[in-house]
């Protein structure tokens, strides 16, 4: 039998799960963390996350197992590339025929995400303190995090911000001799999460290892030992990631189809940890440029007292101490955080052009890393971490519990307004059938007849995508009405160009039904053959070949208006 102090100990484990578990409902209102409700999945990037796993689910198993055939056609996409957490989709893919239909996985993401946050910021808090009270008050900063929260209004897979603390926390702890084991796990998992969180947690990992590495040089006798168990593990790792990055897709896109635009626009303003937009009841906002919102990184009046209270202590600490506060981790934030504000630098509303060689300035605006506001995010969560261990180390226990304590009440207090509003947001999302169908019996017949759906020209993110994926979905047919975060653009080009000049030269295939653009509609109408339809339907263009049968109700001809 257990005794009561083991069952206390296991009770107090439980606590930081509880915890995110109950933010998870209290944020959310918990509509949309039901895996049949899909209403708050209709549009734009939750649309591209959820679509993805649902043509994804209902596709023959191939190789590599993330490829989505019938989400893409000939541009033959992964869940990689739609965000549809890979980690997830290739898991429960083999569980589909006995899952639902609709089935969505991402509201019960969002509650793992949740306790397992809570989870690794409780065990970084242990490194701090013995006191259960603090552990909790630490985790409540973390779980209720601002840039954590503001990605659950669209990019479901960044809501994972538990990577970054637990690869945190390995390279906070004391190295153990399992140490390798954990990163080997933690790396390949961030890969299948989402590609962001993975540069995260591959620069902690390569610091942690140099770190560790350069500790074993002075204390190995055997010298010759210390540089072969380094490259080991970074051989194990590497291969382990770039084995579950092919098998996710992640290798569908060639080095030019990575490169995207947006370096430098994607990034974050030097008054983001001060600019609450929105979120705070004390009314901190600043100015900032027009793609600076990928860089929302506020900290909460909370936060902000907790580090400058963190700065107080270290301030007060001896010099020896300071130095050991873990010069990799706080070496690899600064970098990142660097390249977070980078190369044109923001300062509320004025900006400044870093001088960089034309050389540079071009290989950077072509640079696969877009989004690079969201590198700040390790800076963030170390500097609370580093606060909290240098107030822990300065402190009593009893008056470290009452700094947490006054951080919490003013960040409750603070972030008020914004996470009523979010919660008002995601329950209207999840309550709220808002989404357009195509309905009526054309549709209904084409989508018993057609085994495709194509846009022309091929586009992505066309205008009203959602709404022709979604019919492609309900009646089993693969698309190119897509949206993916990155594509094989020399495929793509090619797939545009062979349907443009088939609609336009009257060769549709048989069995596809072609959604047109307003610019190639009358081409296609003077083109089509004898028994091909060409109409407006519902506000569409569409050419149906081989129709062969009178208009749908309320269609306007366009082969005979030529």
């Amino acid at each position: 039998m257990l005794s009561n102090r083991d069952a206390r100990q296991r009770w107090t484990l439980c606590l930081p799960l509880i915890l995110g578990a109950l933010a998870a409902l209290f944020v959310t209102g918990g509509a949309m963390l039901s895996p049949g409700n899909v209403l708050w999945l209709h549009h734009a990037d939750l649309a591209q996350s959820y679509l993805g796993w649902a043509f994804y689910r209902h596709d023959a198993w191939m190789l590599p197992w993330g490829a989505t055939p019938s989400y893409g056609l000939e541009i033959h996409s992964s869940v990689y590339y739609s965000d549809s957490i890979p980690l997830l989709a290739m898991v429960l893919k083999p569980l589909a025929s006995m899952l639902p239909e609709p089935f969505q996985y991402f509201g019960l993401w969002i509650v793992a995400c949740f306790m397992l946050q809570g989870w690794f910021a409780w065990k970084i808090m242990s490194l701090a303190t013995d006191n259960v009270f603090a552990r909790i008050l630490g985790c409540v900063l973390f779980v209720l995090s601002p840039p954590m929260l503001a990605r659950l209004g669209g990019h479901m897979a960044l809501v994972a911000h538990w990577v970054i603390l637990a690869a945190m926390y390995l390279c906070l702890r004391s190295s153990s001799s399992r140490q390798h084991l954990w990163w080997s796990l933690l790396v390949p998992m961030a890969m299948l999460v989402h590609a962001y969180l993975f540069l995260m947690a591959a620069a902690l990992w390569l610091a942690d290892l140099a770190h560790r590495t350069w500790q074993a040089r002075d204390i190995d006798q055997a010298r010759v030992t210390w540089w072969r168990r380094a490259l080991l593990e970074a051989a194990h790792v590497t291969a382990l990631t770039l084995a579950v990055a092919w098998l996710a897709g992640f290798f569908m896109v060639p080095g030019r189809g990575m490169q995207a635009e947006g370096f430098g626009y994607y990034k974050m303003n030097l008054l983001a940890p001060f600019n609450g937009d929105g979120w705070s009841a004390f009314g901190l906002r600043f100015a900032e440029a027009a793609g600076e919102y990928e860089g929302f990184n506020y900290f909460g009046v909370g936060g902000l007292f907790l580090l400058f209270a963190g700065l107080l202590a270290a301030w007060r600490t001896p010099a020896h101490v300071r130095l050991r506060l873990h010069v990799p981790l706080i070496c690899t934030s600064v970098l990142l955080a660097l390249v977070a504000i980078t190369p044109h630098v923001g300062l509320a509303g004025h900006q400044w052009q870093l001088p960089l060689p034309a050389w540079l300035q071009d290989k950077l605006s072509h640079s696969s890393i877009q989004a690079t506001g969201r590198l700040f995010w390790l800076a963030y969560y170390a500097l609370l971490a580093v606060a909290i261990l240098a107030l822990a180390r300065w402190l009593p226990a009893r008056w470290l519990t009452c700094v947490l304590a006054m951080a919490v009440m003013l960040q409750a207090v603070d972030l008020a307004p914004g996470l009523r509003n979010l919660n008002a947001v995601l329950t209207a999302r999840a309550t709220t059938d808002d989404a357009v169908h195509l309905q009526g019996p054309f549709w209904d017949e084409a989508g018993q007849r057609y085994r495709r759906l194509r846009l022309v020209p091929t586009r992505v993110l066309a205008p009203g995508w959602e709404v022709l994926a979604r019919f492609a979905l309900e009646h089993r047919m693969a698309t190119d009405a897509i949206q993916v975060a990155r594509a094989n653009w020399k495929v793509f080009n090619h797939v545009r160009t062979e349907q443009l000049q088939r609609v336009s030269e009257g060769r549709p295939e048989p069995d596809t039904l072609y959604v047109l653009d307003p610019s190639v509609a009358d081409r296609a109408a003077r083109a089509a053959r004898a028994d091909d339809a060409v109409f407006i339907l519902d506000g569409w263009r569409v050419l149906a070949p081989g129709w062969g049968q009178p208009l749908p109700a309320g269609a306007q001809d366009l082969k005979h208006a030529q």
